[in-house]
């Protein structure tokens, strides 16, 4: 009798545990699943150097090791644009006066040039921070709100939470008041 308790509790735990392992199964994505969206968040960008800054972006958190640390500024801009043009020296002053501190990270958005063009634009506007170029610059404007008009840029911490977000030319006296702001913090 010990025996046929001890069979048959064995035999309903095991007919039990292999439905629910079965729905557990089903309903969970699958490893590949997960890592395709995880992948999504995030981007392998090239700057015109040929360096590569890599970062996730998700849920307004920018996370990356190179440019963990400082206060970023993701900038989407277009050589064609006047307002993008107009901020370019704001961009280069608060990078050569913040230089531990604060980095900017343009991406050329919906322009079409050449590279010995966009090699010429930049040492015309002396932009000393990286301009990224390539199929990802997409792939980022879709992610960040797909974005449509330029400029557009957005400010990150130094813990990669997102602080502000500019439509339009960024003013220097308003970047630089931010700067100030986070640029002791930890």
């Amino acid at each position: 009798m010990k025996y046929f308790l001890l069979l048959l509790t064995t035999l309903f735990l095991f007919t039990g545990c292999d439905e629910d392992a079965k729905t557990v199964i089903k309903d969970t994505p699958s490893f590949n699943e997960l890592k395709k969206e995880k992948n999504e968040n995030i981007f392998n960008l090239i700057t015109t150097e040929g360096k590569k800054i890599s970062f996730e972006y998700s849920k307004d958190i920018l996370t990356s090791k190179e440019l963990n640390g400082k206060i970023i500024l993701i900038n989407f801009f277009a050589t064609w644009c006047p307002p993008c043009k107009e901020e370019i020296p704001v961009f280069s002053k608060l990078t050569s006066k913040y230089p531990d501190k604060f980095e900017v990270v343009s991406i050329l958005f919906k322009d079409q040039i050449s590279k010995n063009d966009l090699a010429a634009f930049m040492k015309k506007y002396n932009m000393n921070f990286p301009v990224t170029v390539g199929a990802d610059n997409a792939k980022v404007a879709q992610a960040f709100n797909d974005v449509q008009k330029i400029p557009e840029s957005y400010l990150f911490a130094q813990d990669g939470v997102m602080i502000e977000k500019f439509i339009g030319p960024v003013g220097e006296e308003t970047l630089e008041n931010l700067i100030v702001k986070l640029k002791d913090q930890k």
